[in-house]
């Protein structure tokens, strides 16, 4: 209820705080990025993927969502945004990650061993530019539906580029 109060509070730090604007808007941007090239590589169920961002780490989806999350959390200015926003990203996120990874795991276990010990699970550890240069297919976002995803951060970076105006 508190959210809903103190609106005029949060809006009035961010039009005095326009870096705030900005960086929740490169943040949303980013993540919509991340998770875009990330869904239209992966092969879900087919094989393990490890060019594009799964070069970089293993979980580039979890890595836009969170992005996107902060970025919109930094723009609402709410402690309970935070606090949930922390606790997705710190207990819900790894909790589906170690899950989904065991699948894989069991799935692909002999690719499984050597990916995860040369690509981090959330940051870098050495990037291959060659691995990076994968195919990009607008069929496979479509069949991964992250156009729910892309739409959503395209809302959110409206809403606060239209509230940063006002």
């Amino acid at each position: 209820m508190e959210f809903v109060i103190n609106y005029k509070v949060r809006i009035q730090h961010l039009l005095t705080n326009p870096s705030g604007i900005i960086i929740s808007i490169i943040l949303i941007a980013l993540g919509a990025f991340i998770r875009s090239w990330s869904a239209g590589i992966i092969q879900k169920g087919n094989r393990l993927v490890q060019e594009g961002p799964y070069c970089l780490n293993r979980n580039p989806l979890y890595t836009g969502s969170a992005l996107i999350l902060i970025g919109f959390v930094l723009f609402l200015n709410d402690i309970w945004a935070w606090i949930a926003a922390i606790l997705l990203i710190l207990v819900i996120f790894p909790f589906t990650i170690s899950r989904e990874e065991k699948g894989l795991s069991n799935k692909f276990p002999d690719e499984w061993i050597n990916y995860a010990k040369t690509t981090g699970r959330y940051f870098p550890r050495k990037i291959s530019w060659k691995k990076m240069k994968y195919p990009w297919s607008f069929q496979l976002w479509l069949k991964n539906r992250e156009y729910q995803t892309f739409f959503l951060s395209l809302l959110l970076l409206i809403i606060i580029i239209i509230v940063g105006l006002v």
